[in-house]
């Protein structure tokens, strides 16, 4: 049979699935973005609501509340409507609501600060979901370890929305003209990303269409890319926590957003109670931020090399390094440092579980719910736990806490290794 049919048909599906990525990587970038220049400018939330530290706390809690209900729906929405509609829709939620948290500081009206956050958490958890089963079905596809660069984009988002925040300080720029204005750049450029993705609904009466992880494209075997449908069966979240391997890889994603929230939120407030300006804790931010980018547009290539396993012990080991120099900055005086080894060693383990559950395309779904929901789970507990704790033993030393899940992190790593069966519930 000729293969002459095969190169225009193949150039298509690769324009379909650079444009899918692309699109992806774009939503990701703007979550990142809102989320740093909310969390960057904690400090200042803080003042103009007049909360304390248990206070924030709790508070930060309302982000992660909105995200939990955010995903526990999402993946009934998403089946229903498709990933492009559901993604249009929440990020014009996301950009409104942000909209009115700044204005809600302006007023300092603290009720309705924490109402409009907890309604900002919906989309953000809603997106969140979305956006990474996107990415697991790429990296499936794709037969490579696409995640790192697409959350890639969430921290090169993170970095430049921290960058601006120190920038508009220095400028004496307002909290609220500076939630506005990156609302609106949030909204725009999601709303026209979202109208890339590849939907994988498959048409009533159609039967699902699987590829195989990283087959080879051949006139036979490469269906049209505006009709392929991709579909995971629907699992009872029961049964995904039998498995063993899902709860330790959950379990890692936990501890690795865990994590994050406590450098993402607490840094900037940590530093600033250590004595330094709060333009110095915005760009220790960017640090942390920095070494999510620095690690996240390498790490897919190391994955491949290294394996997925060997990925996650080292970045667990990384953490506990950065966190211990960030809490010995009363002694050796180099927070800078332990934030960006921090950000370094926490970039890149949510990226492995999320490319581990992907294995199997059958099941990413429902394993998605499963790790999405301990993911905010995480973020929801992180502030009211650091912000509780810290009223007891002091802020920094509430750091050990983090540095005691990355252990667990390292010793569990063995679970996102590699593996095409993973429906075992030994």
């Amino acid at each position: 049979m000729s293969s002459a049919p095969l190169a225009p048909i193949a150039r298509s599906a690769q324009r379909a699935m650079n444009a899918w990525f692309i699109a992806i990587f774009l939503l990701f970038f703007t979550r990142g973005l809102f989320y740093a220049t909310w969390s960057t400018r904690g400090p200042q939330l803080r003042e103009a609501l007049h909360l304390d530290l248990a206070a924030m706390g709790w508070y930060a809690a309302c982000l992660s509340l909105g995200s939990v209900t955010g995903v526990l729906v999402s993946e009934r929405i998403v089946r229903r409507i498709g990933a492009k509609k559901f993604s249009i829709f929440m990020y014009i939620v996301l950009g409104i609501a942000f909209t009115l948290l700044g204005l809600s500081l302006l007023w300092q009206n603290v009720p309705m600060a924490y109402v409009v956050t907890a309604i900002l958490g919906f989309p953000f958890g809603a997106t969140d979901y979305s956006n990474n089963l996107e990415a697991a079905k790429i990296n499936n596809e794709s037969g490579k370890n696409r995640v790192p660069a697409l959350h890639g984009g969430y921290s090169t988002g993170v970095l430049l929305g921290a960058a601006l925040v120190g920038l508009v300080i220095t400028l004496g720029v307002g909290v609220t003209p500076n939630f506005i204005s990156i609302s609106l750049i949030v909204l725009v450029v999601s709303v026209v990303a979202a109208f890339f993705i590849k939907d994988f609904r498959p048409k009533p009466g159609e039967d699902a269409e699987l590829a195989t992880p990283g087959q080879v494209a051949t006139a036979e075997n490469l269906p049209e890319p505006a009709t392929t449908a991709i579909v995971d069966q629907k699992v009872s979240q029961r049964e995904i926590w039998r498995e063993s391997r899902s709860r330790h890889i959950g379990f890692i994603g936990f501890a690795f957003v865990f994590v994050e929230g406590a450098g993402a939120v607490w840094i900037p407030i940590a530093l600033v109670q250590f004595g330094f300006s709060a333009a110095d804790a915005a760009f220790s931010y960017t640090l942390f931020g920095l070494g999510f980018v620095l690690v996240r547009f390498v790490g897919g290539p190391l994955a491949d090399k290294l394996g997925r396993e060997k990925i996650v012990l080292f970045s667990a080991i990384a953490a506990i390094l950065g966190v211990g120099v960030f809490m010995a900055t009363p002694f050796i005086h180099i927070p800078l440092v332990g934030a960006l080894l921090w950000g370094i060693g926490d970039s890149i383990g949510l990226a492995m579980c999320v490319a581990a559950f992907g294995d199997d395309p059958t099941r990413v779904g429902s394993r998605m719910t499963f790790l999405w929901t301990l993911v905010y789970m995480a973020n929801l507990v992180v502030g009211p736990v650091i912000g509780t704790l810290s009223s007891f033993v002091g802020l920094i030393w509430t750091f050990t806490l983090p540095i005691a899940l990355m252990i667990y992190s390292a010793f569990a790593s063995n679970a996102v290794k590699l593996q095409r069966d993973t429906t075992s519930t030994s």
